[in-house]
């Protein structure tokens, strides 16, 4: 059995977090690093590498990065790295990448453990649904944020700034998203499975709750294995 702290994890888990997620829990349970690969690719823009060049021109003219790159970004900071155990956040993104990750890693001699999915119910995403498209922010402040009612329709109770809603917070974005990750991940996930490295846990409950009933479940995926 792999120990807490020398795991390495790929995490598949829904839209839908306002603030901490489950892979931000998960990682401080298991004693890991979490790779998010939005850090990375911020990290490249920032230091304005060639990669990080090209992503920015290929998403200031509106297209998705292409998997050359992602792969690329991933790649070098694995081994740069050299991690002996992780928790791989937002990466793969799809089979292709799936098939590029686990070359790597084999390469490398850090192949997953384990690829745990966080599976949200109907009523759940209907809930968070509901949750997320009644948040307004502040026009003045944008660290002033409602989740429940202000004490005027409309107005801020810190400053009296006018409440708006961000158009990633409208329904119809909010659903796009679930339904565009459903159809992404359902290849991954047979992948892994073929593989029988995949571990599924209801994603309901707080990003801690989540967390530690994932760690059960991989914990007894190891046992199995």
């Amino acid at each position: 059995m792999t120990a807490a702290g020398s795991m390495r994890i790929a995490i598949l888990q829904p839209p839908g977090w306002l603030w901490e997620t489950p892979s931000d829990s998960l990682a401080r349970a298991l004693a890991v690093p979490r790779i998010n690969f939005g850090d990375l690719m911020r990290a490249h823009l920032r230091q304005g590498t060639d990669l990080g060049i090209r992503s920015a021109e290929i998403m200031n003219s509106g297209g998705p990065l292409p998997d050359e790159i992602i792969n690329r970004i991933v790649r070098d900071h694995l081994c740069q790295s050299a991690l002996s155990a992780f928790l791989l956040d937002r990466h793969p993104l799809n089979t292709a990448q799936a098939l590029v990750l686990d070359d790597l890693l084999h390469e490398l001699g850090t192949p997953l453990d384990s690829v745990l999915r966080l599976h949200l119910p109907e009523q759940e995403v209907e809930g968070r649904v509901r949750h997320q498209s009644a948040r307004r922010l502040c026009r003045n402040n944008s660290a002033h944020v409602y989740e429940l009612a202000p004490d005027v329709d409309g107005a801020c109770n810190a400053c009296g700034g006018e409440l708006y809603q961000r158009e990633d917070d409208k329904e119809s974005s909010i659903r796009g998203r679930f339904s565009s990750y459903e159809a992404m991940v359902e290849p991954i996930i047979e992948h892994y499975v073929r593989q029988g490295l995949l571990v599924t846990v209801d994603a309901v409950g707080t990003p801690d709750e989540i967390a530690s009933r994932a760690l059960t479940a991989l914990r007894q995926h190891q046992v199995s294995t």
